[in-house]
């Protein structure tokens, strides 16, 4: 039995398996073309699972931080409102924070 392995431009591995006619079992050659060929494959996958792997772990996002409540995000909206902005004229303290503990 005869293993050629190639090296294509794509990295992957071939084998080409041939035999001889003789009086030899072909059966258990065909077994060992078949092993050899399951070899190959099992290097190629872990290849592919590592690269794989890698492309998985470069695009994962860090973890973002913890989305406010939807109560944090309203009362925030309505200190906004209550306070106003730059062009209104200024609410004192003490009813601002009426308004706020009230709603």
């Amino acid at each position: 039995m005869h293993f050629k392995q190639e090296h294509g431009d794509e990295e992957k591995m071939t084998t080409m398996c041939s035999y001889e006619r003789s009086d030899e079992n072909i059966s258990i050659r065909i077994d060992a073309c078949y092993e050899e060929l399951a070899k190959q494959e099992e290097i190629y996958l872990e290849e592919i699972e590592e690269d794989v792997r890698m492309i998985l772990e470069f695009e994962d996002p860090p973890p973002s931080p913890p989305q406010q409540s939807l109560d944090q995000k309203r009362a925030e909206a309505a200190e906004e409102l209550i306070m106003g902005d730059s062009d209104d004229p200024p609410v004192s303290e003490n009813v601002a924070d009426e308004w706020l503990n009230s709603h």
